[in-house]
């Protein structure tokens, strides 16, 4: 082969290489380039949401914004996988403040929320479900405020619209610690929304709802390494001691849908709104 062959067939090859990557198809490239953004989306927002700093999370950076990315679905949870497994039963209830039509206004009883969504089989498979996320979550801003704003909380502030009036008076009271108080108040949307949604559900026929109450429970089994222990007791239960606020929704939910499935598992469970 002459130097000339050699060198028309690397021009050749080279050829074929550029023509190859010519032919990628213009949707494979736009696939692999929104793959790669998402991907970067996704590794920021979690690098965020673990900022261990409140400051710098929800100052200089999108602490919010990561928050309702990563919850509750991308949360990771190893307690199945420790030495010492979770012990205590997480429950969120609910219970409303309802005028009715003659004017009277009543309290109905306590309703075990989380117990309505587990009645159904396919949610206790989920880990994840909405009361359980939202009891975990209420319970851990409750515990790391202070005594002062713990009164504040405990009391009634229907008052104002939505959460208003229980940030001002938190922030009134002492505003020494105004991440703890960012964080309460983040949950507590989280849970007065979902509570709200279930006092329509459960006795909006029953008139208007004009304020709601929800109660994180904690409710300890006996400790792993005291299982064999006879004399082994339960732990005293533990919960938040929250006030009442005004309901509260959020554009995006859908009070029908919600009450049509809340229902269905009420009933499974003997729960009738009386």
């Amino acid at each position: 082969m002459t130097d000339r062959d050699g060198e028309h067939r690397g021009r050749r090859r080279a050829a074929e290489r550029g023509a190859g990557s010519a032919g990628i198809p213009v949707a494979a490239k736009a696939t692999a380039g929104a793959a790669v953004v998402l991907l970067g989306a996704h590794m920021f927002l979690t690098a965020v949401y673990n900022t261990p700093s409140e400051e710098l999370k929800y100052g200089a950076l999108p602490g919010a914004v990561a928050d309702r990315y990563v919850r509750p679905y991308l949360v990771q949870d190893y307690k199945i996988f420790a030495p010492d497994p979770a012990d205590t039963d997480r429950q969120l209830w609910v219970r409303a403040w309802v005028e009715q039509p003659d004017g009277e206004r009543v309290n109905t009883e306590w309703l075990n929320a989380s117990h309505v969504e587990l009645s159904e089989a396919y949610r206790k498979t989920l880990r994840k479900q909405l009361s359980v996320v939202g009891a975990e979550r209420l319970m851990a801003a409750y515990t790391a405020l202070n005594d002062t704003h713990k009164g504040v909380v405990a009391q009634n502030h229907l008052d104002s619209t939505e959460l208003y009036g229980v940030n001002d008076a938190m922030v009134a009271a002492d505003d020494s610690d105004p991440a703890a108080v960012r964080e309460f108040i983040r949950a507590d949307n989280f849970v007065t929304s979902y509570a709200t949604q279930v006092a329509y559900a459960m006795w909006g026929d029953q008139g208007e709802i004009v304020g709601v109450q929800a109660r994180a429970v904690y409710d300890p089994v006996i400790r792993w390494a005291d299982r064999h222990d006879p004399d082994a007791e339960r732990p005293p239960s533990r919960y938040t001691d929250l006030g009442w606020v005004p309901p509260m929704e959020w554009p995006g939910q859908d009070r029908e849908a919600f009450a049509r499935t809340f229902r269905a598992w009420a009933e499974q469970t003997g729960e009738d709104g009386a």
